[in-house]
């Protein structure tokens, strides 16, 4: 059953227009960041979403999910660390080689290298493992308003209904304990497939927005050039439901910029923890 429609917020989804078949948009998405085998490596095609270039979440969906391709029995991906080495154009196939690094008794660890004619462009070091039981703590996630006493809308992570808090206000010296928070979501109901899940949850880990730059929130992602991305999953989560992502930013200097972020589940619980550096060039050196 499709979910009800809600008038778009100040999310702009580049592959649908304003009245569109979300299960259409959701399908053709995942047909997009799932891979295929060719020979001893995995093929996937690259969308034009976004323009000439892919964006970076999209790159780690994809590449998660052919990561997903040799996961140990019982196992589930729990930290990710990708480079990305080269711009990834949209509409040239990626061809994924995985290699394992170390099989373990408790951690199962391999390596990806991802191409695009012929050339590296992504590299991704991973980790399976298996829940076990142990000491619980975490800190506890802010207090906002659930979604559905928000006004929502489709963004631009492909389908991913939203609902967006902005920033916190400034402290006294100008910083911001948050610099970009947002409820989000897929926006109709998706199979039980774990790892399809986890590819769309490293794909939202990257749907920060210009949280990494907290000096110029109001303008676009231009100047912003992923370096590298980790993730860690503490708990699973479903990509069609409710997830709080919660990102604060570090410090930008030297030309570059760190964030961190929190994805909590519906339940309010820490699911995933990120930090990414990023290359920053002036806002304003960007002609409109």
């Amino acid at each position: 059953m499709q979910r009800r429609r809600r008038r778009r917020g100040p999310y702009v989804c580049p592959i649908a227009e304003p009245e569109f078949d979300i299960e259409a948009v959701v399908a053709e998405t995942i047909e997009f960041v799932t891979v295929r085998p060719d020979g001893d490596a995995w093929v996937g095609d690259a969308p034009d979403w976004w323009g000439t270039q892919l964006f970076g979440g999209f790159i780690l969906g994809q590449a998660t999910y052919a990561a997903t391709r040799v996961a140990p029995e019982g196992r589930r991906i729990h930290s990710l660390h990708g480079y990305f080495l080269r711009p990834i154009m949209a509409g040239a196939q990626l061809s994924y080689r995985i290699a394992p690094v170390r099989e373990g008794r408790t951690f199962s660890i391999h390596r990806l290298e991802a191409s695009q004619q012929g050339k590296p462009v992504f590299t991704m070091t991973y980790s399976f493992t298996a829940d076990t039981e142990g000491y619980e703590y975490e800190l506890p996630m802010a207090d906002v308003p659930p979604p559905d006493d928000l006004e929502t809308g489709f963004g631009p992570g492909g389908p991913w209904e939203g609902a967006w808090l902005g920033p916190t206000p400034p402290e006294p010296d100008g910083t911001m304990r948050s610099t970009h928070r947002a409820w989000n979501r897929i926006g109709t109901p998706l199979p039980d497939d774990r790892h399809l899940h986890a590819a769309l949850i490293a794909f939202a880990t990257d749907t920060t927005g210009t949280g990494g730059r907290p000096l110029h929130l109001d303008g676009d992602v231009r100047g912003m050039i992923s370096i590298d991305h980790a993730a860690w999953f503490h708990r699973t989560l479903r990509a069609d439901d409710w997830h709080f992502y919660d990102v604060h930013s570090l410090v930008n200097t030297g030309g570059r910029g760190l964030l961190r972020g929190t994805l909590y589940g519906p339940d309010r619980h820490v699911a995933v923890s990120v930090a990414q550096e990023m290359l920053l060039r002036p806002y304003e050196s960007f002609p409109d």
